[in-house]
């Protein structure tokens, strides 16, 4: 039998590597411009891109690696495995983002460690997750969950506090949150596509609300947490609507959970 922890060590080196070379080496940046909603924009290709490209789609192989050494899957011919690609993935371009603006060497030292252990434990959790009968699966899961929705906040508070022009911040919100969303629906056991297409609704409504916030004055927290609560509540109602359990009662709470929410918000928030 394989053992997924040798492959998640690799894995975890190589990526830190990675987010290190960002760091310590210079590349030459090229800008492309073009005109977007009558709008002009100039998109840099930096080495922050360049390097969150590849180390993308090497964690993306790694997490492809690591599914398939579960005895399960093994037995498994079916090809959706790239489902369990998205957690690791957006925690990975949400390191890209965060560490460049990290305020000192310290700070960026640390969050390297984080990241890494954070990848570490994303791996053990699609590992234990991959057989929803397996013993721990449940344990797994609720880490996988608490997670998810850490990276989610994280992301959402970096996107905001650098107010770059909607075109860039709404893109990168609807595409991360989608990964996000792609992750903690898939713990609801339906197809596929099913599971995708709620994900793709999410990042929609997440990418037009960070839209709509950045012609708002909002403090970087309030923001964020704003943008959490939504997205909290988009992935709650995908998740009751994947297994048939959209009600007055679910909305209910959901409405009232709202309110609370954005309550403390408005009342604690900067």
């Amino acid at each position: 039998m394989t053992d997924y922890r040798d492959r998640t060590s690799v894995l975890v080196w190589a990526a830190l590597m990675g987010l290190a070379a960002q760091r310590l080496l210079t590349l030459p940046s090229r800008s492309l411009t073009a005109t977007v909603f009558g709008s002009p924009i100039t998109l840099t290709l930096t080495m922050n891109a360049i390097v969150g490209l590849l180390l993308a789609g090497m964690v993306a192989a790694g997490a492809e690696a690591v599914v398939r050494a579960h005895p399960h899957r093994q037995a498994d011919q079916s090809q959706n495995h790239w489902v369990f690609w998205s957690l690791p993935v957006a925690l990975t371009i949400v390191a890209v983002l965060v560490l460049p603006v990290a305020p000192s060497r310290l700070y960026w030292l640390i969050g390297l460690i984080l990241t890494g252990v954070l990848l570490g434990l994303s791996m053990a959790g699609i590992y234990y997750t991959v057989d929803p009968f397996a013993t721990g699966y449940r344990r797994a899961r609720l880490g996988m969950n608490a997670l998810t929705y850490g990276i989610a906040l994280l992301l959402f508070l970096v996107v905001y506090r650098t107010r770059v022009r909607s075109i860039i911040s709404a893109t990168e919100v609807m595409l991360i949150s989608g990964l996000l969303a792609l992750e903690l629906l898939r713990g609801s056991g339906r197809r596929v596509f099913l599971i995708s297409v709620y994900a793709g609704i999410t990042s929609l409504v997440l990418g037009q609300a960070t839209w709509a916030l950045n012609y708002w004055r909002l403090d970087s927290l309030t923001g964020g947490l704003a943008l959490l609560v939504l997205f909290y509540d988009v992935v709650g109602l995908s998740q009751n609507a994947l297994q048939g359990r959209i009600n007055r009662r679910v909305l209910l709470e959901f409405g009232l959970i709202t309110l609370a929410a954005l309550a403390l918000i408005w009342e604690f928030a900067p």
